[in-house]
């Protein structure tokens, strides 16, 4: 955006919560993909370990999480405002989160021709932002990629920098949900993200305080 401001200030948590929020997954969730329902892309892997394709091209998700967030690359070109969480886990380092999920057919990262719905040419075509703990007020709050163009809401991917403890415990009971729902290849399902149920997606310039 070269000095106009944030377009986006989205409140992951204020000092009542300790830890941030999914704002990332909220604000693409509902101002792109308009809350519309996630098509499961399952593992290839199967239970032994062996690969066995369980979805019908035989897509590792990973190959989608590497066409956005390719290996290494919070660490060499994320947003360096981007805040971890050490006080929580001493080892956390930054991370890259992609949303729609990679284990999805929404994945930016699934190609066309394996019904991928949102293919991309290239990861900079997803919205960016990056999520910080203010020193001033020790409030999380999610940003646009102030390095880059402001956001159009017309994306169909979103692309953060973010605490590496966050994303992955943030998802880490994601495999018992389609365990226990016996999600299968193409299956629909919807996300929540409980506390943005008062924020406003709808607005150009989005600032929300979640609860």
């Amino acid at each position: 955006m070269g000095g106009q401001g944030h377009q986006l200030d989205v409140v992951l948590a204020t000092q009542r919560h300790r830890e941030p929020r999914p704002a990332h997954a909220w604000l693409i969730q509902e101002k792109i993909r308009k809350g519309a329902l996630l098509s499961y892309l399952p593992d290839r892997r199967g239970s032994t370990g062996a690969h066995r394709e369980r979805n019908k091209y035989g897509r590792d998700p990973d190959a989608n999480r590497k066409v956005i967030c390719p290996d290494g690359w919070a660490a060499k070109s994320g947003h360096s405002a981007a805040t971890t969480v050490t006080d929580i886990s001493a080892s956390d380092t930054l991370s890259c989160d992609e949303f729609a999920f990679a284990s999805t057919y929404n994945s930016g990262g699934m190609p066309a021709d394996m019904e991928g719905t949102n293919p991309v040419t290239s990861r900079d075509q997803c919205l960016q932002t990056y999520s910080r703990k203010l020193t001033s007020s020790g409030n999380w709050h999610l940003f646009d990629d102030d390095r880059r163009a402001a956001p159009t809401y017309k994306e169909v991917c979103g692309r953060s920098t973010m605490s590496g403890w966050v994303n992955s415990t943030s998802m880490s009971r994601f495999p018992t949900f389609a365990k226990q729902l016996r999600l299968l290849d193409e299956d629909l399902y919807f996300v929540t993200t409980p506390g943005f149920e008062n924020c406003d997606a709808s607005a150009a310039v989005v600032k929300c305080d979640s609860r």
